[in-house]
């Protein structure tokens, strides 16, 4: 049976990007670690596809280095399908996310939802999401992107390992009570 993880960083309160939709607060020296990469590579080793809305897409391609995901199946879920492609693993979706999000999950396969905050959202209310790993940065933005834009689903989770880093970044993994 397939799996759904949103594997993300979170501010202390609860946002994944500032209200630009900057991730800046991600790239302290503070947060360096050397030979630390927080358990991302062994994660994405697991990753079959991978789900992620326009703007979070955008994101990505902006960063120095490429695109990072190559060679790993890549829906991007966008209004039109009118967008450049970084990498011939991308498709796009004009489809309704909860839409592409289902047509995965009848194989098995571990899907990365990547975000953001309004996909997230919608996935996490229909109850598609199967399991977060959240690291939490220390640092409070104050206003931005939530990590759950509104949503109204209360859904019970549980903390099946916390890890402590020695910079003062929390990472909790969770599972659908």
């Amino acid at each position: 049976m397939s799996k759904t993880i949103l594997y993300t960083a979170v501010s202390l309160d609860g946002y994944i990007a500032d209200e630009h939709g900057k991730i800046d607060f991600l790239d302290h020296p503070r947060f360096e670690l050397p030979e630390e990469d927080y358990g991302y590579a062994a994660f994405l080793d697991t990753v079959d596809t991978i789900i992620m809305g326009y703007n979070t897409y955008a994101q990505i391609i902006s960063f120095e280095g490429g695109y990072p995901y190559s060679g790993k199946e890549c829906i991007v879920l966008s209004r039109s399908k009118d967008i450049e492609l970084a990498d011939p693993s991308i498709t796009v979706s004009t489809d309704a996310s909860v839409d592409v999000l289902r047509a995965q999950k009848v194989s098995n396969k571990v899907i990365w939802l990547v975000g953001g905050g309004a996909t997230n959202a919608q996935l996490h209310s229909l109850d598609l999401i199967d399991e977060m790993i959240l690291t939490y940065i220390p640092t409070t933005l104050g206003k931005g992107i939530p990590l759950f834009r509104e949503n109204d689903q209360v859904l019970e989770w549980s903390n099946i390992k916390t890890k402590s880093y020695p910079n003062g970044l929390v990472q909790i993994h969770l599972v659908r009570s």
